[in-house]
């Protein structure tokens, strides 16, 4: 079946793509990824029974087994097809993504991909290739961001399976991983990259945080868990401060050299306020790879903002379901998040701000 489904997609890709060789290209160069894993992927319960296998490497496999299956639990997964299998990519990174937006506005490049959906990036397994079509958009001044991936689903189309990259990430990390890549199968809107980001990396840590506590492993005490948050939330405002000063300057009447001076003054501001030393936000991991000063444009703001999930509304539908439900919080609030399906993108984004509550027929159209 899976060879169908593949043989399938690849001959209506290709044929739309036809008249437009580089895309034709691009196709062929992700479905050999993707053929590669499915056909020479390794089911982890078999790679489990050799006996040469690092002590580490066997404990993050047995790891990968029960986050996954606490993840499905959790969020009302009869089953996940993701992270049974085992890929060795042979070399030191999954993938990159690129993000691309106009010189003088914050929305992203959509790239559609039919039956699948749309989505404000595009994915490469190549720096090279990533590189060259970057250089592209750039030529037409465009504004490109070029981001690694530690991992990316396939919104159950296919069996995703643990690469061989992420072993390096350690229990945690890798439970917040196949949190939110998970998260995409129990919930996707197809047209909306935004905020199926948003959801998927805000829930991401608490879910990898009830594994290791539901494990028996320390976790940080609750005075510590809420002087990260604050100190996240303040770095969350720091960046939306940007994005309005942006905003409204793109909406002026500025001539566009003008608007070119003011828009690198904004950037280079926010590079010093993120990066002096006595900056509240100096030495977060989200800081790790800031590129310099000169770098930062819409679309590595568009791209960072996508994973800095601070919203009002997740926030308090969380803490009402933590409430109503306890241990099936997290089925609670998908299953609210559903109401949100027939809602235009404008419509989450509104609400992703509001109080977290979603009426029966909210956006019903």
């Amino acid at each position: 079946m899976k060879k169908k489904i593949l043989l399938s997609a690849l001959a209506l890709l290709s044929l739309v793509a036809i008249i437009n060789f580089r895309w034709l290209l691009y196709l062929v160069h992700v479905s050999a990824h993707q053929a590669k894993v499915i056909f020479k992927s390794e089911k982890i319960e078999q790679r489990l029974l050799r006996t040469d296998l690092p002590p580490e490497e066997r404990k993050l496999l047995l790891a990968t087994q029960k986050i996954r299956s606490f993840a499905e639990k959790a969020y009302g997964l009869k089953s996940s097809k993701s992270y049974r299998t085992y890929f060795d990519l042979g070399r030191n990174y999954l993938g990159y993504n690129i993000t691309v937006t106009p010189e003088f506005s914050l929305t992203p490049k959509s790239f559609s991909f039919w039956p699948i959906g749309s989505f404000d990036y595009l994915g490469f397994f190549s720096r090279e290739m990533a590189e060259d079509w970057a250089a592209r958009y750039r030529a037409d001044n465009a504004d490109v961001h070029i981001s690694e991936i530690g991992g990316y689903s396939t919104l159950g189309w296919f069996e995703d399976p643990l690469y061989s990259t992420q072993l390096a990430l350690g229990e945690f990390a890798l439970a917040r991983l196949l949190a939110h890549e998970i998260a995409h199968e129990r919930l996707y809107f197809r047209k909306d990259t935004t905020t199926s980001e948003i959801l998927a990396s805000y829930i991401e840590p608490r879910l990898a945080l009830d594994y290791l506590a539901a494990s028996g492993q320390k976790i940080p005490s609750e005075a510590e868990l809420a002087a990260l948050r604050r100190r996240a939330e303040s770095f969350a405002h720091e960046i939306e401060r940007t994005r309005q000063k942006l905003e409204s300057l793109y909406s002026s009447t500025l001539p566009q050299e003008e608007m070119r001076r003011r828009k690198r003054e904004i950037f280079t501001t926010l590079h010093n306020t993120l990066t002096k030393k006595d900056s509240p936000y100096f030495g977060l991991p989200a800081l790790s790879n800031l590129p310099p000063a000169a770098e930062l444009n819409n679309a590595w703001l568009v791209q960072f903002h996508r994973y800095t999930p601070q919203s009002s509304a997740l926030e308090a539908l969380y803490r009402n379901c933590s409430r109503e439900a306890k241990e099936n919080k997290y089925q609670c609030w998908f299953g609210k998040l559903e109401k949100l399906r027939n809602c235009s993108n404008e419509e989450r984004k509104v609400w992703l701000k509001g109080d977290g509550s979603i009426p029966d027929g909210y956006c019903r159209r």
